[in-house]
This record gives structure tokens, sequence and C-alpha cells, in this order.
């Protein structure tokens, strides 16, 4: 084994191979040392086995402390945890309650073959409004009830929950028809001379109408903690001139990644126009929030629903009638890509944005909206709330995905500058709203278009109208900073 690493220690030298074959080889020889190491490490247990406890206790400290993130020698730390998958289903990486499907070799062609098609269809001039394809779900896919196995299939938030069936049992006309409504707009205050139109659109599609009575749901199990999270002065955690934090998870060198913050982003978008500009979709639509004051929660309660007016979809509707209110063309997709299996969301998402992109060419950026799951150790669910003008809101994080030998996001780096300058216009015009962006390496369907991004409205321990108001809050703010990019 000594001979093999120096062989591949040596190829490394002589700069043979890219970064990202470098970082492979480097994890192979890492490998290749513990390999053959193991013959003295297993003679050296079993002479003296260590306290198991200890060694537990302290990966466990290591990996959960702040400083760990810190350590000169580990870069910046990437705190993504494994974790196996169930049985008869593809390894998969998880990370604060999100599952990412495992991604093949061949995805790089996938995507350079999608950039060409749609090449081609943006250079095809058509005179009709392009139609939205429709969701083609079964029948008897929808009328299908969750079952035991189907159940265990799917991912609650960190707490041993069960499904309500009545959240999922969807019937055949549960789904809504692509509508577009008139919104009017207002008149910016800065151009009060300016003659607009006076409407500008929202277009949904695949909304679901299932109902259900969530007050149900009305025992007091689980104490909810409520915790406000302030900015943070760790070595990895870099401040935005106008506002709010980045929090560093990859190896990119912080002095880099602070030029890469005040770099303009290169999109344009269309202000006042019937043609959609942004999308806003939801991988994981059926996460939703507490009931009631949100001081406790019934420990059967999942926090999904597929009610879409007490779930992610709603908060994502708050978002859309802003962007509208100011002039900006939003199509909003609600699409539960988590039913009936929570496995392969972002497989069925990256299909459905995929086909939208095609058939809307004029969208300029891609808004994935979610709800984080942030729980203690023993399971307290944790509520991310602050003060706003003197109402309760929930804190929004957006997770902004890096790009390294595993995860492939072309452009993720326009992607990275366009996530700073939202993050700024959310902190300055409402303090204490936002977490720090999480920039880690992930992929979360990131690498389809450039103005992609991935926006978590508060935690399953905040409630539905606090994450409603944090949805107008962002949605002002967003639209003001997509406006700052008009053409």
């Amino acid at each position: 084994y000594t001979s093999l690493s120096t062989i591949i220690l040596n190829f490394l030298k002589e700069g043979q191979v890219t970064e990202m074959k470098k970082n492979a080889a480097l994890k192979f020889a890492a490998s290749a040392l513990a390999v053959g190491a193991l013959p003295f490490v297993v003679t050296r247990a079993v002479n003296s086995p260590p306290d198991m406890s200890k060694l537990v206790a302290a990966a466990v400290n290591f990996t959960a402390s702040p400083a760990f993130a810190e350590t000169e020698d580990i870069g910046n730390g990437n705190l993504i945890l494994y974790k196996p998958s169930p049985e008869g289903t593809e390894e998969t990486l998880t990370h604060s309650g999100k599952i990412v499907p495992k991604k093949e070799a061949e995805e790089r062609e996938n995507y350079d073959q999608a950039q060409t098609s749609s090449d081609q269809s943006e250079s095809e001039e058509t005179s009709a409004e392009p139609e939205m394809p429709t969701e083609t779900t079964s029948e008897s896919d929808l009328e299908e009830t969750v079952s035991a196995e189907s159940i265990s299939e799917l991912i609650s938030d960190s707490t041993s929950e069960s499904v309500s069936e009545s959240a999922w049992d969807l019937s055949p006309d549960s789904t809504s028809e692509t509508v577009s409504e008139t919104i009017s707009v207002q008149t910016p205050e800065s151009s009060p001379e300016m003659d607009f139109t006076g409407k500008s659109y929202i277009i949904t599609q695949n909304i679901s109408e299932q109902k259900e009575d969530l007050s149900v749901f009305n025992s007091r199990d689980l104490q909810v903690e409520h915790m406000t999270f302030e900015s943070n002065n760790g070595a990895n955690f870099l401040w935005l001139n106008e506002g709010g934090q980045v929090r560093n998870c990859t190896e990119l060198d912080n002095d880099f990644l602070k030029e890469q913050m005040n770099i303009p982003t290169d999109i344009k978008i269309e202000a006042y126009s019937d043609q959609p500009q942004v999308l806003i979709m939801h991988t994981h639509a059926c996460e939703s929030y507490l009931t009631g004051d949100g001081s406790f929660q019934d420990e059967t309660y999942t926090c999904r629903t597929a009610d879409a007016s007490q779930s992610v979809v709603a908060v994502g509707r708050k978002i859309a009638e802003k962007l509208a209110e100011n002039g900006i063309c939003v199509l909003h997709d609600g699409t539960l890509h988590d039913y009936p299996s929570y496995n392969g969301s972002y497989d069925r998402a990256e299909e459905t944005i995929t086909d939208i992109l095609a058939a809307y060419p004029s969208i300029k950026v891609v808004l994935d909206i979610h709800r984080d799951g942030i729980v203690e150790e023993d399971g307290t669910p944790i509520a991310a709330v602050n003060e706003i003008n003197g109402k309760k809101a929930a804190q929004v994080m957006i997770i902004s995905a890096a790009s390294d030998g595993y995860y492939y996001v072309p452009n993720y780096l326009e992607n990275f500058h366009f996530a700073c300058l939202l993050q700024q216009y959310m902190e300055k015009e409402n303090n204490g709203i936002t977490r720090p962006i999480l920039f880690e390496y992930c992929q979360y369907n990131q690498h389809l278009t450039t103005g992609s991004l991935l926006i978590e409205v508060g935690s399953q321990g905040n409630t539905l109208e606090q994450a409603l108001y944090s949805g107008e809050l962002i949605g002002g703010s967003i639209a003001r900073a997509l406006l700052s990019l008009s053409e």
C-alpha cells in the first residue's frame, strides 16, 4: 500500500490530472493507506480494547462542534452526513432533512445535451404562446392511499411520525389545471410618471385541491423551542456588504469567496412582461407547518400534507403574489414530487423543471421553496423565528450549491452571485429575517439553469402564519432585487 500511495502522489505532483480527479485520487490514496494500516489497528484493538463510548462521543462532538468547520487543516468543512438508504433503494446523501439522489457519471453528458436542446428551442421563433405540459399521473396512482410499506419510504423530519391517510388520498380531480391570473401592479414610487400596463400575471399549475383538517393534531406532546439564529463570528461565516452572511462549507478559500460575493449577477429579467420570468416550484410540496399557536407539536403529526393551502405551496403563492404585484410575471407549479414516495423527489422535480424551461424559455430564475427540518438531539422541534415589525416571522435560509468532484453544478458561482443579491435585499429590508446563506457541496437541481436557488422558509416548529408572513416579506424583497436586474 505504501508503494501504491507513492505512485499516486507522484502522479499528482506531475500535474497530469485535473483538480477534480486530484481530489478523487487523494481519497483513493487515503483509502489505500487505511487498508494497509488496518491489520495493525485490529491487532492493537484486540490487545488493548478502546472505550467505545468515548470514541462515539468524540466523533459526535467533532462533527457537531462549530470548531470543526474552522479547523485550518480541514478547510472550511462540509457537515453533510451519510446514512444508509432504506432497503432496496439507491444510496442517498442526506443533509438537513433533504434527500439528494446520487448522480451518475453520465450526468455531464445529459446536461450538455439538455443545454443544446434548450439553445435550439430558444432560437425558434413562435407567434403563439406555448402550452405547458400537464402532469400525467394515472387515475389509479391518484386514488392510491398510503400503505404501511409506502409510509416507510417517507422520510420525516427526524421524528418517528405516522402519516395521516387523508393527506395522501388524492382524488382524480384534486389538482388544478394551468390558470393565468391578473394581478394589479404597484406603481414604483421612484417612477410615478411612467405609464404601466397596470397588470402582471401569475400562472399556476398542478396545485393540489386536496383538503385536510390539521386541527385534529392537537396533542401537546413535544414542546417547541423557539430559536432566533443570529449572525455568527466564526471563521467560515462571511459578511455581505449590505447585510446578511454566507456560511462557507466548502474547501474554497474564504478570500476567493469574499471576492465572488461582490460580483454582480449577469441575470437579466424583463419586467411588466406577460411571459413568465420566474419559476416557483417545490421539490417537497407536502412540507407543512405546525397548527395552533406553535407551542407544541403532536407527535403523530408529520408536518406533511397534500393540502396546498397549508403547506409550502401556500408560502410559494405568497411570494408569487408579491412578484406579480411588482410587475414580474411568475409561474407557480405545485406538483407533488414527494408523493407517494419521498425518495426520488429531486429526480421527479428535475423532470418538471426541464419541461417547464422548455415550454417557457423566458424564465430566468428558478426558486425551489422548502420548509426546513430542525430538531434537537432529543427530538425537540425547533422554530426558526424572529420578530419583524412587531410580528413573528419564520427565518429563511438560502442554499447555494457548490460544485466538486461529486456534484456537478457548472454555473454555481453565477447562482452564488444571485444568492448574495437576494440575501442582501432580504436582510437590509427586514433585519434578522435571514439565516446565513448555506454554501455547500450539493446539487438540488441547481445544475439545470442559472438563477437556481433553494430557499428554506422556517422549520417544522414554525406555524403556517409565521411562514406566510415571511413569504410576503421576502417576496417583496426578491421582487425589488429582480427589478434591479430588469432590462
